[in-house]
């Protein structure tokens, strides 16, 4: 473990001009490091990078967990302040709730066009940008056989009645980014309807109907 601290502190040195301030009071350093998990060779995105602050390696939490086979959200709400939760994919489970999972744990602030059709699959309606509207995308899972709804907003009637088992919302950036999320679903235990926000801001929110 010594070796590996006065390693990092050589590195340091070398690589000052890489140095990334994460905010007004720590200093650390870009670390160039592969990653191995469960014997399978892993290697970061573009859109990551590792950092040494004091001889102690910090990865992105989304790409560790991911690479696991778990999903990853950053909750900010004002019931539960600011939460980072790590979470198994469940088991046993109905395909709502499998898809509520998919939602909440993979589809996040900033994603593209390309992974979301690879999360999701082809969306129900979509609406593209236009000098009043922005972009958007929504989702219907299992609906009925007849269900029909031409709307880009939640029919939470359907909800309530069984027509529809969940809905999403997805709004688009200009650029083709998700910039807010908008998901209810009926919770197949309790049978009641419930919501869940991800806003621009990274901020989240949601609520439980009777």
């Amino acid at each position: 473990m010594k070796q590996f601290f006065l390693g990092l502190v050589c590195g340091s040195v070398v690589m000052a001009s890489t140095a990334a301030y994460a905010s007004d009071t720590i200093q650390a350093y870009l670390f160039p490091v592969g990653f191995e998990l469960n014997g399978q060779d892993k290697k970061l995105d573009n859109e990551y990078a590792a950092l040494n602050y004091k001889g102690h390696a910090y990865v992105p939490i989304r790409f560790v967990a991911e690479s696991l086979g778990m999903g990853v959200r950053y909750i900010n709400s004002i019931e539960l302040g600011k939460v980072i939760s790590i979470m198994d994919k469940p088991v046993n489970e109905d395909e709502i709730m499998n898809k509520v999972w998919e939602i909440q744990y993979r589809l996040h602030i900033g994603n593209d066009e390309q992974h979301v059709k690879k999360l999701l699959g082809p969306s129900t309606l979509e609406r593209t940008n236009d000098k009043n509207q922005r972009a958007a995308w929504r989702y219907d899972f299992s609906p009925s056989a007849d269900y029909k709804y031409q709307g880009l907003a939640i029919d939470s009637k359907a909800l309530e009645q069984g027509e529809v088992g969940a809905q999403l919302i997805v709004y688009w950036t200009e650029d083709g980014r998700v910039d807010a999320i908008e998901l209810w679903y009926k919770h197949a235990k309790s049978g009641k309807v419930v919501t869940h926000y991800v806003y621009p801001d990274g901020t989240t929110g949601g609520a439980t109907y009777e």
